[in-house]
């Protein structure tokens, strides 16, 4: 098609002016902050109060200490002054008054559930006003959760290059794209296979697996294009066969022994979605302990690569997948290792051309001995559930990842460790309201103080009526400290509004 060759052409011309808005020079002057969960909208009906997500990227807002910079932040509905004004005064070298003049905040008016790109996109009104705001689109880029169609077509209409990943390099982010990556890289992963296209192939797939891996007793199979857990679905093969009936045998049992990550789902609608976007199929993997660790990475314009978090993964749910927080740094004990193979998958990435922020989700095993194994899982081409959290972090205490230690460290070198969860939620927490859980919190002395440097800092306040949930990262010297400060802050908001937990 003629309009796309010349929008790709265009948007080629406008990424050869992309300067990352992380590298700490300031540049560029106007960053346009667009918050949309462009992904699978399947996998996103299944997340309550998705679109008060759209607030996490508030921790962007310790851009603004570069005093020539203006932030334009793009949302679905008005945000409520007093959830600006909070997270403006989390960044705690920045005059709020200032700061908050060289704030513009958009919005496009509308509740509904399709990603805040595409509505924009059909709002000229709201188009129009993005463009005002940029005082000069040479000096000016789209700083967008993840990079589709939908957010190239938006740079090129704004004029101003994206910091996200080209879509036309999106397959690098499937699932099967992701194992080809890890084998250029060198990277470990779980044994399985990729490029499935449809329930046959799924068959054969499982089949092959088990006869490598008869010990196994589980699959995990997943979708190429799912976001999270939406996509996976565990296979049980306890009751196999010998070799000579096993793949008759899982053709039968499929549609009954599939435990999907995230219900509702059924197989019907599950294998469908499989013949339309493809998947892979993995050992799943255990040992004498087995942790969830991922990292993040930063890849600028030129190339550099620079790892810019680790943290251990928890998850909830009947198949334990769905995430629902972390702890951050990573385990001492392989947050190096991480660093590395991290590193080595950042610049796998780099080489084809990616740019911008990007996770490598693992599965760490113990072995006996007490040594680990560390399996590659998957290449998130988008911000994650780490980058909220340590945005925050850097904005209350400028604390970064040292690449030495593979710690948090201060300025002065203090080292700080985190408790974070988007899903902090009960039912009884919709009688609250912001300004009460931050009077909560600090009544009980556990809101974040500058002072020590310990506390809790919240976050998609916004969704407490509706959905009684909110987001938390809780930050402290260790992380015993942090956990036990974290229980404290449940406890306390429980407390409060008599909410009673199983």
């Amino acid at each position: 098609m003629a309009g796309n060759a010349d929008l790709n052409t265009d948007f080629d011309r406008l990424q050869k002016n992309l300067v990352s808005p992380l590298d700490g020079t300031g540049r560029p002057r106007v960053v346009v902050v667009l918050p949309s969960f462009t992904l699978d909208q399947a996998g996103m009906t299944k997340i309550p109060g998705i679109m008060y997500y759209e607030e996490r990227l508030l921790s962007f807002l310790h851009l603004l200490r570069h005093p020539d910079r203006h932030l334009v932040y793009v949302t679905s509905m008005p945000m409520p002054d007093h959830v600006v004004d909070y997270a403006l005064g989390l960044v705690r070298s920045l005059p709020a008054e200032d700061a908050r003049r060289r704030l513009t905040l958009v919005d496009c008016a509308d509740p509904g559930p399709e990603p805040l790109t595409r509505k924009i996109l059909r709002r000229p009104e709201v188009i129009e006003r993005l463009q005002r705001s940029l005082t000069g689109p040479e000096d000016a880029c789209l700083l967008a959760f993840n990079g589709t169609p939908f957010e190239r077509e938006l740079a090129v209409r704004l004029g101003v290059p994206l910091f996200a990943c080209d879509p036309e390099l999106a397959p690098l982010g499937s699932k099967s794209g992701a194992r080809r990556v890890f084998a250029e890289a060198g990277v470990p992963t779980p044994a399985g296979v990729e490029d499935l296209r449809d329930e046959d192939d799924l068959v054969q797939a499982l089949a092959r697996l088990h006869a490598t891996r008869p010990a196994s007793g589980r699959a995990v199979i997943k979708l190429n294009e799912s976001f999270g857990a939406g996509g996976n679905a565990l296979f049980d093969f306890r009751g196999a066969p010998g070799p000579g009936g096993v793949e008759a045998w899982i053709r039968r049992v499929l549609p009954d022994r599939v435990e999907f990550a995230t219900p509702p789902d059924t197989w019907d609608h599950y294998a469908a979605k499989f013949a339309e976007m493809g998947g892979v199929v993995e050992e799943f993997v255990t040992g004498a302990e087995v942790r969830s660790p991922s990292a993040q990475v930063g890849v600028s314009p030129s190339g550099d690569v620079r790892v810019l978090s680790t943290q251990d993964q928890f998850f909830v749910g009947a198949a334990g997948q769905t995430y629902a927080g972390a702890t951050a740094p990573a385990l001492e004990d392989y947050r190096l290792e991480l660093h590395a193979l991290a590193s080595r998958t950042g610049r796998a990435l780099a080489a084809k051309g990616v740019v911008g922020i990007a996770s490598v989700d693992f599965v760490s095993a113990r072995e006996e001995g007490g040594g680990w194994r560390h399996h590659a899982l998957e290449i998130n081409l988008r911000m994650g559930g780490g980058t909220a959290p340590l945005n925050f972090l850097e904005g209350v205490a400028q604390a970064r990842l040292d690449p030495a230690t593979g710690s948090y460290l201060t300025p002065d070198g203090v080292p700080l460790c985190y408790v974070a969860t988007d899903r902090l939620q009960h039912e009884r927490y919709r009688t609250l309201t912001a300004q009460q859980v931050l009077d909560i919190a600090s009544r009980e002395g556990l809101l974040y103080r500058d002072e020590d440097r310990r506390g809790a800092v919240f976050s998609m306040l916004g969704a407490l009526p509706e959905f009684g949930k909110m987001g938390a990262v809780v930050i402290d010297r260790s992380h015993g400290a942090a956990r036990e400060r974290y229980r404290a802050v449940v406890a306390a908001l429980d407390a409060a509004c008599g909410a009673e937990r199983g």
